[in-house]
């Protein structure tokens, strides 16, 4: 059989031996992906890189790559430098292989749509090719590996992280390290600390002189949401009923100093104006800084969880009650903060956040999914 070869657009990757080390664990998911008997091969030299998959029949598909911390920004750039390639002169390029240590769904997604094939160190491969007929794909991690940030923060615990991830949250951009620290009341190092792992993810992207340029607001607090947890994440975090029910309680509550709501209570001040809320309120849940003398000061009795109509949490970050906002009268944090406890709160909290997440982004578009 004569071999056909496919030309992938043409974008030097390899200088030399480190990057070919670099490109190792991408060429690694792809051989575990061939069938038995394919073989995956990388040459490159001072202009140009090929990547060439030779089939048990002896046909060969010969792909230019291009090595990138892709990010969905940078995904529909490709796309269209794969059109204006594919539509060159020359007649022979039909698509781009992108490699890359990462790769997130929405990345994923949208070089798929654009015709692109991609491969990442996780093992996430999809090569596809007319010309020869190919079609190989493969599943990977669904998070982003940390191997090459032991020296970085690789959580997003603790009061500091909070800060960081809520000022990111609430921020206008373009935003640098030092402004974002001033913003989250923490210091920079802590912020050069964190800004990798969720750039790693994808979650934010940053320009060549390091300022936040994008923020994707649901995927950071998603990732926020794996290490933080409204009822293990607090110090103190207690069960109660109002004898006098919640309308009472909360009327009382909000009269205190240093209390602010959050989770079902705060999520209905958040709502634009006009919008219904997905359900009646049925829990007060509550920040204070000591939980059992505000307790016996609102006259609550504890009671185990699930009889509680009321919950009152110390928080982990204490900064949180200084000056809480005030809205309507009633005393609450602030709105990332709302939707990773409601998040995080057993029950049909979640689609309370997702329905906050949804009216929100009808006026405010970086909400938007």
């Amino acid at each position: 059989m004569t071999s056909t070869v496919t030309h992938i657009i043409l974008f030097p990757v390899v200088r030399n031996r480190a990057d070919q080390e670099t490109l190792k664990p991408m060429l690694d998911s792809i051989r575990s992906a061939l069938p038995e008997g394919w073989r995956a091969q990388l040459l490159g030299d001072e202009t140009d890189t090929t990547f060439r998959i030779s089939t048990g029949t002896g046909t060969k598909a010969d792909f230019a790559a291009l090595a990138t911390a892709v990010n969905p920004l940078s995904a529909e750039t490709l796309a269209k430098w794969a059109t204006i390639r594919t539509n060159s002169a020359t007649n022979d390029r039909v698509g781009l292989l992108v490699m890359s240590r990462y790769l997130t769904a929405p990345v994923r997604d949208g070089l798929a749509k654009a015709g692109i094939s991609y491969a990442d160190a996780t093992g996430w491969v999809r090569l596809v090719s007319d010309s020869p007929m190919l079609a190989v794909t493969a599943t990977g991690a669904d998070r982003a590996p940390n191997a090459s940030t032991r020296r970085l923060t690789l959580s997003l615990k603790g009061a500091s992280a909070g800060r960081i991830v809520q000022a990111l949250l609430s921020c206008e951009l373009p935003i640098g390290v030092r402004a974002l620290a001033e913003a989250a009341k923490v210091s920079p190092g802590a912020v050069s600390k964190t800004l990798p792992l969720l750039t790693a993810e994808d979650a934010v992207s940053r320009d060549d002189g390091g300022k936040i340029v994008t923020v994707n607001r649901r995927q950071v607090l998603e990732r926020w949401t794996l290490d933080y947890h409204l009822l293990t994440s607090n110090p103190d975090v207690r069960y109660f009923v109002a004898p006098r029910g919640i309308e009472s309680a909360q009327t009382t509550l909000a009269g205190r100093e240093g209390v602010a709501l959050t989770g079902p209570q705060a999520s209905r001040v958040y709502l634009p104006q006009g919008v219904a809320p997905l359900m009646p309120p049925t829990q007060i849940v509550c920040y204070t800084r000591d939980v059992p003398t505000m307790a016996g000061g609102v006259g609550l009795q504890e009671v185990d969880a699930p009889t509680a109509n009321v919950i009152l949490i110390s928080p982990q970050d204490k900064a949180l009650l200084d000056k809480p906002a005030v809205i309507g009268g009633i005393p609450v944090v602030p709105l990332p903060l709302v939707l990773a406890d409601l998040l995080t709160l057993p029950g049909r909290y979640p689609q309370q956040a997702e329905a906050l997440m949804d009216a929100v982004a009808k006026t405010a578009p970086a909400w938007r999914r």
